[in-house]
């Protein structure tokens, strides 16, 4: 009998692809707390869902309650330093090498 391929999507984590539309969520709020119904109507998933991944969320320190509601916790801000560092490195790499060829003979 022969196995047929399968594709990326057949492997998806359904609870993982949920909690990062939660997360997702979160996105586009510049900075400002977000009630969990709004998270909830951003995510297109139920409240109860999306109250219990915001606590995962903060646990793990992606997510942040306040009094206000719920932004993007201090993991997500690490991870966007440190993509952000990446991406000057990169154009530095590439300058230096554009700077390298045009002083080669």
């Amino acid at each position: 009998m022969k196995r047929t391929q399968r594709s990326d999507d057949d492997y998806a984590n359904e609870s993982l692809l949920r909690g990062l539309k939660v997360l997702e969520a979160l996105e586009g709020t510049n900075f400002e707390p977000v009630s969990i119904r709004r998270v909830a109507e951003r995510a297109d998933l139920p409240y109860d869902f999306c109250r219990r991944a915001l606590l995962t969320l903060k646990l793990r320190g992606f997510a942040t309650e306040t009094a206000k509601g719920w932004q993007a916790g201090p993991k997500i801000l690490r991870f966007s330093e440190r993509f952000n560092d990446l991406c000057l490195a990169t154009i530095h790499d590439q300058d230096s090498e554009i700077s390298e060829s045009k002083n080669e003979p």
